[in-house]
């Protein structure tokens, strides 16, 4: 079974700590982001309660306002078991704006040639904004780094960029992969991007992937 608690520890006592709350929910959180005093976003795994294996990736929001009973107010899953994000270890990569509340996660599908679902998934690396709010959480837009075609038959530099996003005013502008673009936050239109790899020489591709 894979579960993930979520504790809550007074340490108003530091001699003593008290585990004041504990709130089992399904699959895993692998990075914890606070929003204000009284809310934690987090995103992780989702997971079949009984048999633990992994079915999506998901973002939560926690009511922690009262670390006695603390609760889900909401709870996001792409349902796909290959979807995953490199936020979940890199907290960089994760950025959050309270003043919208937009969440910007980078998102990656990817399967594995020797799956038995290898040709039935369509591969995706990108970023996916969101709304996360008390009333619900809803995906904005998708922003495709590279065609699925072109993430298994073009040439690539053999490296591959951390993912980064930067805000200004609503200009969205991120890095990822091979390459960098730029979004209007408030049109969700596409501004302009850039190809890092567009003078490869074919004789030296490589993976997407690195």
């Amino acid at each position: 079974m894979r579960t993930d608690p979520l504790y809550t520890i007074d340490f108003s006592n530091a001699e003593n700590p008290n585990v004041t709350d504990e709130l089992k929910i399904s699959g895993f959180s692998s990075y914890l982001h606070p929003v204000g005093d009284d809310r934690l976003i987090a995103i992780g795994k989702e997971a079949n309660e009984t048999t633990g294996r992994i079915t999506g990736f998901q973002i939560t929001l926690f009511d922690v306002a009262d670390l006695h009973h603390t609760k889900v107010l909401q709870r996001y899953t792409i349902n796909q078991r290959w979807a995953s994000s490199l936020a979940e270890g890199d907290h960089l990569a994760f950025r959050y704006l309270p003043s919208s509340k937009l969440l910007i996660l980078p998102i990656f599908i990817r399967t594995s040639w020797w799956t038995q679902d290898h040709k039935k998934v369509n591969e995706f690396d990108g970023f996916e904004v969101f709304y996360v709010a008390d009333e619900g959480i809803e995906k904005r837009f998708s922003i495709s780094m590279a065609s699925s075609t072109s993430l298994t038959h073009g040439c690539w530099y053999g490296a591959y960029l951390s993912p980064r996003s930067m805000v200004f005013d609503s200009d969205l502008t991120v890095v990822k992969g091979h390459g960098y673009l730029s979004y209007d936050l408030d049109t969700e239109q596409l501004r302009w991007k850039y190809n890092l790899d567009q003078n490869v020489i074919k004789n030296q591709c490589s993976s997407y992937w690195g």
